[in-house]
């Protein structure tokens, strides 16, 4: 029984390492796509928010936007820096698409419906 439950979590021990592998992989060509493109732009800005599902949140919205390349959202200086393409993005449309998924920014507030619509831990406002 013991070499069964050995042998099981070997089994996962292999698969979680390559899966992690394979994100870090992934990441590489992403950083090394954006070096050899090498015309981003970085933009940095205030965006609230509290907790890592916040930061889960924030980043993918910004990442649904096209022509953004990378988005990093800090979760104690509440700072988003982001990467992009200057021809394709508007940074303002950044900042309605955080606003959308329910997080104010320096230049777009999240609407009452949106900001309700996040878990109670992501309640950032003092209401």
């Amino acid at each position: 029984m013991k070499t069964v439950i050995l042998s099981i979590v070997l089994m996962f021990g292999i698969t979680m390492a390559g899966s992690f592998q394979a994100q870090a992989q992934d990441a590489q060509k992403d950083k090394a796509a954006c070096e050899v493109q090498g015309n981003l732009a970085e933009a940095s800005f205030e965006v609230d928010g509290l907790c890592s599902m916040c930061k889960d949140r924030i980043e993918e919205a910004v990442k649904e936007v096209d022509g953004v390349k990378k988005a990093t959202w800090n979760m104690e200086s509440k700072t988003l820096t982001m990467g992009f393409h200057e021809d394709q993005v508007e940074v303002k449309k950044v900042h309605k698409a955080i606003a959308k998924a329910g997080h104010d920014t320096e230049k777009a507030k999240a609407s009452d419906e949106a900001y309700a619509s996040l878990p109670m831990c992501c309640k950032y406002r003092d209401e």
